[in-house]
């Protein structure tokens, strides 16, 4: 399955494999990811935001909702070796010879010098990892009954996992949309409402739930440059006529 691809048109197709991105309250057990010799700091998602970091080495993180990274509290000194659980956006700054190493339930980043997105809930099957500058390997992060190749990424590809089918597979995407998933830029243009839901539901790491008839509210055309989620779902519901109600990542519109 090669083939162009983007960040909206790789989440269709991973639903379409029994893979979901939606973010739950509940926080699963990722001790087994971490070294036991080592202590760590758990930075986590605002929800309905991003967080952003900037590690001991200079490395850039930004962090999504609803996710977890665990940074050694003696990084880097005895290497950069990461745990998420989520989704994190990682600006790495070289060091020759110690490679920079996110570990997640499903996959495994290796990078010296690069920019690389990573998506995966230990909570879920899924998993991607999108290639914007630089070099990377990615390989499983448990033991393939099948194949336990690793890809190696260039900027424009990505990879998609999918551990309970023991699947992983490299694709082409737009760097653009990461990039403009960087800048916070989110646009819809004549837009049904439930298409909305979706992408704020990947962009955000939330879980939506609509009640009401979706078939009343027209299309809907907005911008958004770096607005929380409580920011554009006001302005979304003003526009659509309805109200919501956010509890953690869980947000409820009612269509009015």
């Amino acid at each position: 399955m090669r083939g162009k691809s983007t960040i909206y048109k790789t989440t269709a197709l991973l639903l379409a494999t029994g893979i979901h991105f939606h973010c739950g309250q509940s926080k699963s057990d990722i001790s087994h990811l971490t070294n036991s010799q080592y202590t760590y700091t758990t930075y986590e998602g605002q929800p309905g935001g991003r967080k952003k970091l900037q590690l001991a080495d200079s490395t850039t993180v930004i962090l999504n909702a609803g996710s977890r990274l665990l940074v050694p509290d003696n990084y880097p000194q005895q290497g950069r070796e990461l745990v998420l659980d989520g989704e994190a956006f990682f600006a790495v700054s070289p060091a020759e010879g110690r490679p920079f190493v996110v570990k997640t339930d499903i996959l495994t980043v290796t990078a010296l010098g690069t920019a690389f997105k990573v998506r995966s809930f230990a909570a879920q099957p899924g998993a991607t990892a999108y290639l914007l500058t630089g070099k990377v390997k990615v390989a499983k992060s448990y033991h393939s009954a099948t194949d336990n190749q690793p890809e190696i990424l260039e900027r424009g590809q990505m990879v998609l996992a999918n551990k309970e089918i023991d699947l992983m597979e490299k694709e082409t995407y737009n760097p653009e949309e990461l990039e403009a998933w960087l800048r916070g830029d989110l646009q819809f243009r004549d837009t049904p409402l439930m298409t909305v839901v979706r992408q704020l539901e990947d962009w955000y790491a939330v879980t939506i739930t609509v009640e009401g008839n979706v078939a009343d509210v027209p299309a809907l055309t907005a911008s958004f440059s770096n607005n929380t989620l409580p920011q554009v779902l006001d302005a979304l519901c003003k526009a659509a006529d309805c109200n919501y109600k956010m509890e953690g990542n869980d947000v409820r519109i009612k269509i009015n």
